[in-house]
Parts: C-alpha cells; sequence; structure tokens
C-alpha cells in the first residue's frame, strides 16, 4: 500500500479514536437533550467521516494490485523464458559436445596422419639402405666433414659428387622398382576378390547377331548371343545321343533350350518361350522376339530402362457374384482377398504405396481394374489368382504376363499382331514373372510350372509391369488345404516379397 495512502488511513483511525475519547470525557458530564443530540450528531459525523477515508484507501489501495489475468500473463511469459533459456542451455552443451568431437577427430586424423607418414618414411628408408647394399660399388656417404671437403682436390670432389648421383639413382630405381612390386600384388588380391558390382551389360543394338527367317519368323543365331553374354555354347543331347536341344552357361547364368518344346529353364526357372528352339543347317538359333523379350531381361544384370517402383497395385481376382474357381467350401474370390490383404500389410510396412483393386467382395469388372491401373499409374501391376482344373492331379505355380507383339500364347498358336499398352513393358514384365515365380518356388517348395504368356485383359491392358499369379490348385486336394491355410498365404506373400525385392535390385 503506498505510503500517502497508509497516512490517510492511520489518520481516520486516531480521528475515530479521538472522537471516543471525547465522547467517553463528555458522558461524565451531565448534559441537556439539546446537547446530547448535538453530541450523537457528531459522533455520527466522525464516524462516517472515518469510514470513508478507510474505504477510499482501501479502495485505491485495490486498484493499484494486478489483476489475475495479469498475473497469469506475467507467469507465461516468465515461463517462457524459462524455456528459451533452457534451450539455449541445451543447444549450448550440443556445441560443446560437437566441438570435443570435432577435436577429438582433428587430433585421430592428425595422430593418423603422422603414423602414417612414419610408417612410410621407415619403408622408404629400408628401401633405401636395401639399395644402397645391393648397390655394390656404390660406398655409403660419408659424414659432414667440413675441414675434410675443404682439403679434398678438385678431382676427388668431381668423384664425391659422381658417386653421390650414382647413389640416388640407385635409390631411386630401387624405390620405383618396390612400388612396382606392391601395385602388382594389389591388382593379383583384387583379380582374386570377388567382384561386388555386376559387369557392365552389353547394349542390344551393338551385338552382332546372324539372323534368318523361317516361317515368318525371324530367328538370332544362338552361338551368337552366347558370345556376346560371355557365355559358353553347348547341344544338349537325349538317350539316343541325338541333339535334344542346346544351353548357354557360365558361373551365374545358365538357360537351357528345347529344340523339340516352348519350355526351358533359365537360372533353375522353368520358362516357357514364345517358341522353340531351332537347328537349320545344324546351327541353332532362337526366335528374336524371345531373344528381346524373354532372354535377354533374364540375363543382362541390370534393366536398360529404369523405372520406378514406390506404388504397388494389388489386384484379387473375382469377388462378388464371380466366385473364381470352387472346389466344395473353398472358393477362389475368397483365398485371393485374403492373400491380397496380407501382402498389402507387408508392403506397406516397408513403405510402398499400395492400391487395392478391390478391399472387400465385390465384383470390379475385368475394364474397370484396368481402368484403375490407368488413372492412378502404379508402378507395377499384380493380380492374385488360384488355378484349377477338371484333372485333379495338377499343382504348383504360375506366373503369367502379356504376350509380345510377333509371339504366341503358351498354350496358343495364333501370333500376335496388335500392339497393347502392357508391351512397352515386355523386358519388365519378363523379368518381374522370372523374379516372382523363383521367390514364391523357394518360400513355398510348391510344384514349378513356369513363367508363362496368356493373353489376360487386366495384364495386356496396364500401363505398367504386371503380371498374373496362380498361387496354386484348388482342384488339388492337398493343394486346396495348404492355400486354405494362414501360414501358407504367409509363404506365398513372402515368396512375393522376395520375387519384388529381386525385380527391385535389376532396377537399381
Amino acid at each position: 500500500m503506498p505510503k500517502s495512502l497508509l497516512q490517510s488511513f492511520l489518520a481516520a483511525c486516531a480521528l475515530l479514536v479521538s472522537v471516543s475519547v471525547m465522547a467517553q470525557t463528555v458522558t461524565d458530564v451531565p448534559l441537556s437533550d439539546a446537547d446530547v443530540k448535538i453530541k450523537s450528531s457528531a459522533q455520527n459525523a466522525a464516524q462516517k467521516a472515518a469510514q470513508k477515508t478507510a474505504q477510499s484507501a482501501a479502495s485505491d489501495a485495490a486498484k493499484k494490485l494486478p489483476t489475475t489475468e495479469e498475473i497469469a500473463a506475467e507467469r507465461a511469459r516468465l515461463e517462457r523464458m524459462r524455456a528459451a533459456l533452457a534451450a539455449e542451455r541445451a543447444a549450448l552443451e550440443q556445441y560443446k559436445a560437437d566441438l570435443v568431437k570435432r577435436q577429438q577427430e582433428a587430433a585421430a586424423a592428425e595422430a593418423k596422419a603422422k603414423a602414417d607418414a612414419e610408417a612410410k618414411a621407415k619403408i622408404e628408408k629400408a628401401i633405401a639402405e636395401k639399395a644402397v647394399g645391393s648397390a655394390g660399388s656404390v660406398p655409403p656417404p660419408a659424414k659432414d666433414d667440413p675441414v675434410s671437403i675443404k682439403n679434398m682436390s678438385p678431382e676427388e670432389l668431381q668423384r664425391q659428387r659422381q658417386l653421390a648421383i650414382a647413389r640416388a639413382k640407385a635409390i631411386e630405381k630401387a624405390v620405383a622398382a618396390q612400388k612396382a612390386a606392391d601395385a602388382k600384388k594389389k591388382a593379383a588380391a583384387a583379380a582374386s576378390t570377388p567382384q561386388t558390382t555386376s559387369p557392365k551389360d552389353k547394349d542390344v543394338a551393338t551385338m552382332k547377331l546372324r539372323r534368318i527367317t523361317q516361317n515368318k519368323v525371324r530367328y538370332v543365331h544362338l552361338r551368337d548371343v552366347a558370345v556376346n553374354y560371355g557365355l559358353t555354347f553347348a547341344y544338349t543331347k537325349n538317350k539316343a545321343n541325338k541333339v535334344s536341344g542346346a544351353v548357354i552357361y557360365d558361373k551365374t547364368r545358365k538357360a537351357v533350350f528345347s529344340a523339340t518344346y516352348r519350355d526351358g529353364i533359365v537360372n533353375g526357372v522353368q520358362v516357357y518361350f514364345l517358341y522353340s528352339m531351332l537347328i537349320k543347317n545344324s546351327e541353332p538359333y532362337i526366335s528374336e522376339v524371345d531373344f528381346l523379350t524373354c532372354l535377354d531381361p533374364l540375363l543382362r544384370y541390370k534393366t536398360p530402362v529404369k523405372l520406378g517402383m514406390k506404388t504397388i497395385m494389388i489386384d484379387a481376382g473375382h469377388g462378388g457374384s464371380d466366385p473364381g474357381a470352387i472346389n466344395g467350401a473353398h472358393k477362389e474370390k475368397v483365398y485371393t482377398l485374403q492373400i491380397a490383404k496380407r501382402l498389402q500389410t507387408q508392403l506397406e510396412k516397408l513403405g510402398f504405396r499400395v492400391i487395392m483393386t478391390r478391399t472387400g467382395d465385390t465384383y470390379p469388372t475385368l475394364q474397370e481394374r484396368a481402368a484403375l491401373c490407368k488413372k492412378y499409374k502404379p508402378d507395377l501391376f499384380i493380380s492374385i489368382h488360384c488355378n484349377s482344373s477338371t484333372n485333379k492331379t495338377p499343382a504348383g505355380i504360375e506366373t503369367y504376363r502379356a504376350v509380345p507383339v510377333g509371339g504366341t500364347e503358351t498354350k496358343g498358336s495364333k501370333v500376335k499382331t496388335e500392339k497393347q499398352s502392357a508391351n512397352e513393358f515386355d523386358a519388365n514384365n519378363s523379368r518381374l514373372a522370372y523374379e516372382i515365380q523363383k521367390g514364391m518356388l523357394a518360400a513355398t517348395g510348391g510344384t514349378d510350372r513356369g513363367t508363362r504368356h496368356q493373353a489376360i485383359y487386366v495384364t495386356g491392358n496396364a500401363t505398367c509391369p504386371a503380371v498374373l499369379v496362380e498361387v496354386g490348385y484348388l482342384s488339388n486336394e492337398a493343394e486346396v488345404k495348404k492355400i486354405a491355410s494362414p501360414d501358407y498365404q504367409n509363404k506365398i506373400v513372402s515368396g512375393i516379397l522376395a520375387g519384388l525385392a529381386g525385380y527391385g535390385s535389376f532396377l537399381r
């Protein structure tokens, strides 16, 4: 409370006290009625004046006190200042830590450089001593002796100069020889170390390949193909010792061809070619379309076309009014959606963007599925299906891709002449199908029924590399039980993921 207000308040209190004393004193003297009224009026007036003065002083004091909002604002300001100081203190501590770390790194680098220099000096000294010792007629350098040098004759000075030059040349020669030996050892060590990077692939356009045409189909010479990929060529023979096909191979790659059937084996995976191998005038040939769209993508280390792999569209086959294949209570549409959702979950955990053509028991038409692919422009399209046959025996995994122009379906003979959107990615379709087939076989232990070509609407009209996977046969009693099992579905998903990893390596 301000001093002036306090003084006013005390004065009012003193007035009340004095009035009370006066009143007490007066009460001892007999008063008339008029005096009593005057006395009473005086007392009331004095009390009111004192109360008014005290109230005014208290009101003025209250006006000077901060409000609750002002106190809260001040407290908030202090908290902000405290937080700012804490942040500055933390930044300062971090700066100190970084400074200490840089000083330690600089000291370590300086110590390493010093140690390297000392080691280099020791090596050069050892080499020099070895060189001087092997120089034969070159004597060791004499100690500096100004007197002896002063007393030397011009002829002796010249001789010493020549000896020093010879000694220097011997040392230089020995050092060069040691460096050459070190470089040779390093080269030998590098040659014995397995390569960590892939060899450089040749451009197909620069390859020299002999070509022929047979029944309107162009073929390339298989021996020439082997040469351009650094592979060894050999014929394969049947039990009657007759040529039945051919094989090209090296330590890591191998492709087997049949002169009778379309199916072959590339790096351990069954692959259906568009045409069987041709033997013409005792020379081996494969169709040019097989070479460009099927074999080359599987033999080369990296794709010549860089494509993305961030967004993947998953198509669960059938659905809604279309149950797909049925075996008792087992319906294809149920299992394709289950596997698709499991795959979606795993891909999203890995950071991929996933688009589903259906997430429930609905039936998007084939045209609608292709339209979704065109609309969202994914990097890959994977359609999940289950196989079926009237024969209960077949079992195993198949992976389909679009038929290239100039080729035929695996189970057909009609040559495709019209180009589809998927044919822009024939090479990538082939590698994607191969990698997914390979991954699923390893994960499930299923039967390899190969990568195939078929005119399927969703894969043929995809706007990105696309495959359709037949994960197994519902018509096979043993396999349908596996497909219905969550554990086996997880294996299927693991196989597809492994295939995508392999395909990703092909892209990088």
